[in-house]
């Protein structure tokens, strides 16, 4: 059977059936429990402290702030079953070497600690990695390359190694884009020579097989870039991975398209992004944001905002260019407001806050979510709390924020 961990399409709600929609840097999709899922990375130091600003509307707070970390800086965000037993909890990267474990129990507790043997920043995964039916957390070296695998035994976390590839590893995917039925993973990597964006991982009965994944440029230097995503974006039920791609002779940022073909990977540009640091490629989220059973792929910039990229049967089309501002980091779809819509859910860095975007029919707007000190990296959407309640988190300087719409 193939493997759907990516995007789906939306699903309108019957009488007596809940849905809960759950998103981390790929499309919304319904689960019967937490989600294994993907994408993340950031960088530099900030301040700490949970800022009490809260988005409003008609002077009504519509969303309420609940720190669930406020002891540090983090960067990497996960929601997942990482032990098993079917209790979803959030996963964040602590920038001391440790991933910190969260659980809801009447209150946020901070339920257990993985000290990494590296520096990790967003290259964090919650999932079946193997694809035996057992859960796992994965992380990677920002510095190093190297990448480990790490498994609840009852009382603590027991950590293998999964083998050094590259360097800078600063985003990673979890899923099917071969078609095989098997999961793999994927880590983008910032400091690739020579020629390679991304390294993919699979499980082998008794070890890791890493594999390099080399850029569709013809230069000397091209490294990969935080943006890294699965889906069926084409919506002709193919899934496919989604890469940024960074020119480091031109400085030209891309996204790429590569689809499977039975023994290599063949590359189709997607969009041509721009030249320059402002213009790098932070996040790329497969799904139906317009609420059209269609899917559609999303690409947010860091200097350039947020674009919407349609496969009209023969190329890739731009159909907008949402204007988020610049200093935009992460970017997920989901139901935040538990009503059967989907819509974009935006980390910004400065100002620090976390936006929502909704397709209203004719054009998109644009809505604070809440306002965390400090800069907000990362961002996700679901049922942590295991309530069969869709939240928004975020993480960055205030550490781990969550946020419940009224």
């Amino acid at each position: 059977m193939k493997t759907d961990c990516a995007s789906k399409r939306r699903v309108s709600p019957s009488l007596g059936l809940v849905l809960v929609f759950v998103a981390w840097g790929s499309a919304a999709a319904a689960q019967e429990r937490a989600p294994n899922s993907q994408v993340g990375a950031s960088i530099a130091p900030a301040t700490e402290g949970v800022s009490q600003t809260r988005g409003e509307a008609a002077g009504v707070p519509a969303w309420d702030m609940v720190p669930v970390f406020a002891g540090g800086f983090t960067v990497g965000l996960r929601l997942g079953d990482g032990r098993g037993d079917g209790t979803a909890r959030l996963y964040a990267t602590q920038i001391n070497n440790t991933i910190r474990e969260f659980a809801y129990q009447g209150a946020w507790a901070n339920t257990s600690n993985i000290n990494l043997p590296f520096y990790s920043e967003g290259a964090l995964l919650v999932g079946d990695g193997r694809g035996k039916g057992a859960a796992h957390v994965y992380a990677a070296g920002f510095n190093t390359g190297d990448v480990s695998e790490f498994t609840w035994d009852g009382a603590s976390w027991m950590g293998s190694a999964m083998g050094t590839v590259g360097a800078q590893l600063i985003a990673a995917v979890l899923c099917d884009p071969r078609g095989d039925g098997r999961i793999h993973l994927y880590f983008s990597v910032g400091s690739a020579p020579p020629n390679n964006i991304s390294y993919e991982f699979t499980f082998e009965e008794t070890a890791w097989s890493p594999a390099a994944i080399a850029s569709p440029l013809p230069v000397s230097v091209t490294d990969g870039a935080f943006g890294i995503a699965t889906g069926d974006a084409r919506n002709d039920g193919v899934h496919r991975l989604y890469q940024g791609v960074f020119d480091a002779i031109a400085g030209t940022n891309y996204v790429y398209e590569l689809s499977w073909n039975g023994s290599g990977w063949d590359a189709l540009q997607v969009v041509n992004i721009g030249s320059g640091p402002p213009s790098q490629v932070m996040a790329i989220t497969v799904g139906d944001g317009r609420n059209e059973l269609a899917n559609r792929l999303y690409v947010l910039s860091r200097g350039l905002g947020l674009r919407e990229l349609v496969y009209d049967g023969t190329a890739w089309t731009q159909t907008d260019n949402i204007d988020v501002g610049t200093e935009v980091f992460d970017l997920v779809i989901g139901q935040g407001q538990n009503d059967f819509e989907n819509r974009l859910y935006l980390a910004q860095l400065s100002p620090s806050r976390v936006l929502e975007v909704t397709f209203d029919g004719a054009a998109w707007q644009t809505a604070v979510v809440g306002t965390p000190a400090g800069g907000v990296f990362r961002v996700g959407v679901g049922d942590a709390r295991g309530d069969m309640v869709n939240r928004v988190y975020s993480s960055g300087g205030s550490g781990v924020v969550e946020f419940t719409h009224q």
